[in-house]
């Protein structure tokens, strides 16, 4: 829980007790209209309200499952990462026991609720207000991955195994998260009102009135790359060919006015888009600011790299077309001038289309548009450190962060929990369980996915290596700031990796941040190493399957520094006297050699192997009380041109095995040139 969290809780005890308290006296007196589920759901579409103060001043803060030994940077135990099963306290209700994820006072809504494992934690529970009965009661798995029908996606959805709820819950005087499970993983996000704002609570009775809502804001986070800004705005289209070391002032527009769609296009060959996305700059600049408010790298700051990785969220995207987007709403005063560098060795044709419309410029509540890039090289050493992705001082609002990191080794990157400092906090507003947790997925996943508010657009692989990026922006949970906010993120673990971040969020003018503007030899994509594999072998997850009696192939990861590029061919689901042929192809005429690769595990069977439809040696067990490779001589064979049929026919399994299954797995075929 923030140290801000714990405020309102003391904010929550004041206000029983009708003392004053200070912190809000800050904030100017609410805007004489309710906070309504209906107008939460609007402000989730909304982009041009994150470019002015809120209407309703809020602060954001998020409860989670953080290991309760982190006390402070400097005390041991700040990195600690037993990060599930934390709770606030234990209640018994009814007889049964209720795990209290969150409670805070009124007003104030939930705008996030996420999770690892939210199977885990059996029956959810918000309570509302002075209800004694939770105004909303319900399976936790199901709430969060859309296994409900009043919280559809793509308001819930579970995405690389993390369970999402992005639905405004709002309350008056106060809400209590519970769970009847304890073990679970949890993020609960929430916003908190001044005293005084009058908030329409959540009610499950009030759903069906909101579904022409829902249904409209639903229709816009499941097609986010749709151009729904450019309502009374006015195109304009600049090309360019940029040569090496050349700029090129792509865009002067007079204001006041705000930019409300960019889409960009790059035309260079294939083998050539890596070095012109990151290697070609994009600035912005706004009126007298000194410095451009944004400054990116072009590939990153749409979202993804390295190169043009499809997928759809709300403020920025890249569409399979090869066609970028971006809907953050940019307003200026006087003038925006937009401008690309090429510092890349190939000239780059670029196309950028920008949509704009007249706004009033209010010098008391506009905010700058912000992005800017920054990238380091993470040695295995210091084991665990915290890394700056945003520092900034000055009146704003924080809007996400697109993550890009190269790792060395197949090893999990992401252990390290996210941290941000909003304002005078001594402890984070927000401590997160886990990189992955704070991207909205979980357990180091490689699926892809995409979604409105997060995505993790490339995953190169073989499991956790190579090239990932991951995105989340904070649309409904977006982050105000007073005076400044520190937001960073664990290294965690000792492998090697490149981290790079564009980090987004709006700032009133003279605000100022600590990025500096890095040298195109610094940017340039890191070469990965060669990926374990076994030279000259066929992998067994590229493999055509022939024949399959019994059971399901699939690919599955495996640990890729034992098996070859990290994958196998899974046979799950057989049974004794079930079939499995695959093709390998036989590039010439020949006598060859035939080697597998084969994996062992707890649950695997005893399997007669064969070639061409003949049984090749006696039954191999595959039975292992671990997960380990097995390479295995078939002998040298006389094989035509085209293709040899390798096969599996279950036999049964070993007695020790836990549970009973007859699984086999093929990593790869060699077919090595005998004498």
């Amino acid at each position: 829980m923030a140290m801000r969290g714990l405020g309102a809780l003391i904010a929550w005890a004041c206000v029983l007790t009708g003392w004053c308290l200070a912190p809000w006296a800050v904030w100017a007196a609410p805007a004489a209209r309710t906070v309504t589920m209906e107008s939460l759901l609007r402000e989730m579409v909304d982009m041009a309200r994150l470019s002015r103060s809120p209407d309703i001043p809020y602060e954001c803060d998020q409860f989670s499952s953080y290991d309760r030994a982190s006390v402070a940077p400097d005390r041991d135990g700040w990195f600690a990462n037993g990060d599930a099963g934390q709770f606030l306290r234990k209640e018994v209700r009814e007889g049964r026991e209720e795990f209290v994820m969150a409670d805070m006072p009124g007003p104030g809504a939930i705008v996030r609720i996420w999770s690892a494992n939210p199977d885990a934690g059996g029956t959810l529970r918000i309570y509302i207000d002075d209800m004694e009965r939770p105004a909303l009661e319900a399976d936790f798995l199901a709430l969060t991955s859309a296994s409900l029908p009043q919280f559809p996606a793509p308001f819930s959805g579970r995405r690389a195994l993390g369970a999402n709820l992005y639905f405004p819950i709002p309350y008056q005087t106060r809400c209590k998260v519970t769970a009847d499970k304890p073990g679970f993983y949890y993020h609960v996000g929430y916003r908190t009102y001044p005293p005084g704002t009058q908030v329409e609570p959540f009610s499950m009775a009030a759903l069906p009135k909101l579904r022409p809502v829902m249904d409209q804001v639903g229709a816009l986070l499941a097609h986010p790359s749709q151009p729904f800004t450019t309502r009374g705005a006015t195109k304009r289209t600049a090309t360019a060919t940029i040569g090496p070391g050349q700029a090129a002032l792509l865009h002067d527009l007079r204001g006041p006015a705000a930019i409300v769609r960019m889409e960009a296009s790059v035309s260079v060959p294939e083998e050539q888009l890596f070095s012109a996305l990151r290697e070609c700059t994009l600035t912005v600049r706004f009126d007298d600011e000194a410095r451009p408010c944004v400054w990116a790298p072009l590939g990153d700051f749409f979202g993804s790299a390295p190169g043009i990785n499809p997928h759809e969220s709300l403020p920025v995207g890249m569409r399979a077309d090869g066609v970028c987007y971006c809907n953050w709403h940019m307003p200026f005063a006087r003038r925006a001038r937009i401008a690309v560098r090429n510092e890349s060795a190939v000239p780059v044709k670029l196309t950028l289309a920008v949509w704009a419309r007249p706004e009033k410029w209010d010098s008391s509540r506009s905010l700058y548009f912000h992005a800017k890039w920054r990238n380091e090289w993470l040695p295995e050493k210091p084991e665990f450190l915290d890394w700056p992705i945003l520092e900034a001082r000055g009146r704003g609002r924080f809007v996400g962060v697109m993550l890009q990191v190269s790792n060395m080794t197949p090893a999990w990157w992401g252990e390290g929990d996210e941290k941000i400092w909003v304002d005078d906090d001594t402890f984070p507003s927000f401590f997160g369980t886990g990189s992955e947790d704070y991207f909205g997925y979980a357990w180091c996943n490689t699926t892809l996915f995409s979604h409105a508010y997060h995505n993790q657009s490339i995953c190169t692989g073989p499991g956790n290596m190579g090239y990932t990026a991951v995105a989340r922006y904070h649309i409904l949970d977006d982050i105000p700031f007073a005076k400044a906010i520190r937001f960073y993120i664990e290294k965690w673990d000792t492998s090697d990796r490149e981290y790079c971040c564009t980090a987004y969020w709006y700032a009133a003018p003279g605000a100022t941040d600590f990025f500096k503007a890095i040298p195109a030899e610094r940017r340039r994509i890191r070469t990965l190493p060669e990926p374990y594999h076994v030279k000259g072998a066929v992998e067994g997850e590229k493999l055509t399957v022939a024949r399959c009696t019994g059971g399901q192939t699939f690919l599955q990861d495996l640990d890729a520094t034992r098996f070859s590029y990290g994958k196998h061919l899974w046979w799950r689901e057989g049974s004794p006297g079930a079939v499995l042929e695959v093709k390998v192809p036989v590039e010439r005429a020949g006598r060859y050699r035939i080697v597998l690769g084969l994996t062992k595990s707890w649950d695997y069977g005893i399997h007669q192997l064969m070639v061409n439809g003949q049984d090749v040696g006696e039954p191999v067990d595959l039975y292992s009380p671990q997960i380990e490779p097995l390479r295995m001589d078939l002998g040298v064979f006389d094989l035509p041109a085209g293709e040899v049929l390798i096969g599996f026919r279950c036999v049964g399994t070993n007695p020790e095995a836990r549970p009973v299954n007859y699984m086999a797995g093929l990593d790869y075929v060699l077919l090595e040139t005998a004498e």
